[in-house]
């Protein structure tokens, strides 16, 4: 289409037929950019049919589509995920939104959880046989058993309808996660009760492995202090197994957590991957997968750069 000025003054819309050109088969056609920044063809006679997402409309039905596209978009790599399919709204923003809320939901599970569980896995280990130990070691498996939305009704039955202490969902409409912490509290709560006691076993196994070390009882004999063997020789190895557990628990706090997120309708990443699968969105679950795999890598490399100030023969290996 062209703008034409008529002698009265006026702007009347005329089609621009030097554009078009014929193919080999006879068929008039031209590219042009359509209203997704594509590199569009369209062809004379063709009745090809789109779906349009209007505003308080939804998607509708429109003749008139092009036979063929050419992306133009930046691309994933260029950080332009697209456009959403569901919500016919940009990715990126409401992704940077998603992925904030849930980095603040894992980092705070992750604060929590780290110093609890090594703590009480080391005390666990050191007491192996004790009545500390089979008290410490059978609440964590408890923990660990319970499904996570088992987990978060309960807490949301006693801490919320029994005892109306914290709110048992979490509505932050435009706002950060931090401008409301007690709707924090129950999301952070479950996760840590869920990891705290898988972690804590793995602690107390690899102290109790590492104890019982021939270089570990070297040590008593020569009579160091039994704090000195502990924390010197004894911790640095036996912190291997639960970091490397904790690492790979990042990736699944950070995009995994979608039942914790659907319980209480916290808005994160992973109820955002949900949600785009359910509504066949592949521009969405591109970009979180991305995310995601970047996470995954990101973590394991930090687990490797950990692991060598835990054990010198692997920094000189």
């Amino acid at each position: 289409m062209a703008l034409v000025r008529q002698p009265d003054g006026s702007v009347k819309k005329e089609v621009d037929n030097s554009r078009w050109r014929t193919d080999a088969q006879g068929k008039e056609f031209f590219w042009g950019m359509d209203r997704q920044n594509r590199l569009a063809k369209w062809q004379k006679g063709a009745d090809n049919e789109t779906w349009t997402f209007l505003e308080g409309m939804g998607w509708q039905k429109a003749a008139g589509a092009p036979v063929a596209y050419i992306p133009m978009r930046k691309g994933i790599l260029r950080l332009d995920p697209g456009i959403s399919l569901r919500t016919g709204r940009p990715v990126g923003p409401t992704l940077v939104v998603r992925l904030r809320n849930s980095m603040v939901l894992a980092g705070l599970a992750i604060a929590i959880i780290m110093p609890i569980a090594l703590f009480l896995g080391i005390i666990s280990g050191l007491n192996e046989g004790t009545w500390l130990d089979r008290i410490l070691s059978t609440s964590g498996m408890i923990f660990t058993v319970i499904p996570e939305f088992v987990t978060g009704i309960i807490l949301i039955l006693l801490l919320t309808v029994i005892f109306p202490i914290f709110p048992g969902a979490t509505i932050f409409g435009e706002e950060a996660p931090w401008a409301r912490p007690d709707m924090l509290v129950l999301p952070v709560l479950t996760l840590t009760l869920i990891e705290l006691g898988y972690i804590l076993r793995i602690t107390r196994a690899s102290m109790a492995e590492t104890i019982q070390a021939p270089y570990i009882r070297t040590a008593f004999l020569k009579g160091l202090p039994y704090w000195k063997v502990v924390i010197v020789h004894s911790l640095r190895n036996a912190l291997i197994a639960p970091v490397t557990v904790i690492m790979l628990h990042v990736t699944w706090l950070l995009g995994g957590i979608v039942i914790v997120e659907v319980v209480f309708g916290y808005p994160g990443l992973g109820k955002y991957t949900l949600d785009a699968a359910l509504y066949k969105d592949v521009n969405v679950l591109e970009a979180c997968s991305m995310i995601l795999v970047v996470v995954a890598v990101g973590s394991q490399l930090v687990a490797d750069i950990v692991y060598t100030f835990l054990n010198p023969r692997i920094r000189y290996s």
